[in-house]
């Protein structure tokens, strides 16, 4: 019966912010679909004729949103409780790393942990001006986890004709793989760490994710913890700790 009240109690908390998610993907849907039958009637003979609609309120994008919110209330870290020390592997071709060892496949695997240093904070993730500028004060990680949206899964309309095209990670090869993608595309300062997490998604439920999250890590301990993303993703929250704590740059 106890069991019972806190499944729903979390279901009771997750439900606002869930409905305002679907809300907002059932407004995007309709203004694209308004856009492209002016588009229609604009282009009489066809030859401008928008391809194919590629909708955001799916079932597909409801199952993944409920789950980010599961995920979010259910996380381990807490401000100013233990930060948890989650399983990761390296990605090669990223910023040095420490303490790793390496796993029958060749991948090295290490822990979120191992890349903070003395009493400097450790910030998971940052932007590269942020990581460029308080470098010298802070150490810097980016934790690629699950794909939020594959190809063979909630994928999203493309907006650009290189965008990323990524299928659902099979294995830890896959996303590594993919996570190097990410490397190559936005070329990450070499200060800026980066790691993947394990395909039991340790990390990813340990700090509760849910597509993205700031955190910031000192003397093992969450020193500050970020909104749920993307709405809640607040880069410049992490800047003013930073400036708070170690001046202006």
């Amino acid at each position: 019966m106890g069991m019972l009240s806190v499944d729903v109690l979390v279901t009771l908390q997750i439900l606002p912010g869930f409905f305002s998610n679907c809300l907002f993907l059932a407004i995007y849907d309709s203004v694209v679909l308004v856009k492209r039958i002016v588009s229609l009637l604009s282009c009489a003979d066809g030859s401008g004729a928008p391809g194919e609609w590629q909708r955001m309120l799916t079932s597909a994008g409801l199952r993944s949103i409920w789950n980010s919110f599961l995920l979010d209330a259910n996380k381990q870290v807490k401000l100013g409780s233990e930060a948890p020390n989650s399983k990761v592997v390296h990605v090669t071709g990223s910023g040095g790393s420490r303490r790793k060892n390496t796993s029958g496949k060749g991948l090295m695997e290490c822990q979120i942990l191992d890349f903070e240093t003395s009493d400097r904070p450790l910030i998971l993730p940052a932007f590269r001006q942020l990581v460029e500028e308080f470098s010298d004060v802070a150490d810097f990680l980016l934790v690629y986890i699950d794909e939020a949206h594959p190809i063979d899964g909630w994928a999203v309309p493309e907006v650009e004709c290189n965008a990323f095209k990524i299928r659902k990670h099979r294995n830890l090869e896959e996303r590594c793989l993919a996570a190097q993608q990410l490397l190559e595309r936005f070329a990450l300062p070499p200060q800026c760490h980066l790691v993947a997490d394990c395909m039991d998604n340790n990390a990813n439920v340990s700090y509760g994710v849910a597509f993205e999250r700031v955190c910031i890590v000192q003397e093992k301990k969450i020193a500050y913890l970020g909104g749920k993303g993307p709405f809640f993703y607040n880069v410049k929250e992490v800047r003013y700790w930073l400036e708070k704590s170690y001046g202006k740059r």
